[in-house]
């Protein structure tokens, strides 16, 4: 009798691959590879795939925590949005422990109470502390975090801004509100 070597176990990339085939994916469609400069698997879904809105759910389980990305524009937002309502409810529970480790849970302003984005931006300064005005302004429908510090000390800023920027990120997510940053553009000037 010979021995047979065992059949080699499959890799992460061929399990991943089997899952999105079993989602429906056209073979050929979509690429499985890991890539060292992500330090993990990335998945591209070219349109031939066939993927649609329906199959978010599907790729999402079959991908776990592997990186995702869709070669259509649109598909790729639209698979963004699915997967942040999903982590939506996650991110409210923490937030809102760390408001109350903050003591900043208490008179939060809510958004319908403000007639415009500008008066409620303002609201949320005043309740982290904060100048009106000072660190956040309006850029069409969303929030940019821009301050005008007069410190470039990092620990002076993260006491000066930490809650403030707790009280965006919360606010932001509650109210699915867009939230940026602008970088070191005016330290270039």
């Amino acid at each position: 009798m010979i021995d047979v070597p065992p059949e080699p176990l499959p890799t992460q990339e061929q399990i991943v691959e089997q899952r999105l085939l079993d989602c429906d994916l056209n073979p050929g469609g979509f690429t499985v590879k890991y890539e060292d400069y992500l330090q993990s698997i990335e998945i591209v879904i070219a349109p031939s795939a066939g993927a649609t809105s329906d199959s978010f759910a599907c790729i999402t389980e079959a991908a776990g925590y592997e990186i995702v990305t869709f070669q259509d524009d649109a598909m790729y937002a639209a698979y963004m949005d699915f997967t942040s309502e999903l982590a939506r409810p996650e991110m409210m529970l923490m937030y809102e422990g760390r408001l109350k480790e903050a003591r900043l849970c208490a008179g939060f302003p809510d958004r319908e109470d403000f007639g415009s984005l500008e008066e409620y931006v303002e609201a949320l300064e005043a309740h982290a502390g904060i100048k009106p005005g000072a660190a956040l302004r309006v850029s069409g429908d969303g929030i940019l975090f821009d301050p005008l510090s007069d410190s470039p000390n990092y620990e002076d800023f993260a006491k000066r801004y930490s809650n403030l920027l707790l009280v965006v990120a919360y606010a932001s997510t509650r109210d699915r509100l867009n939230f940026g940053f602008l970088g070191n553009e005016r330290v270039a000037e």
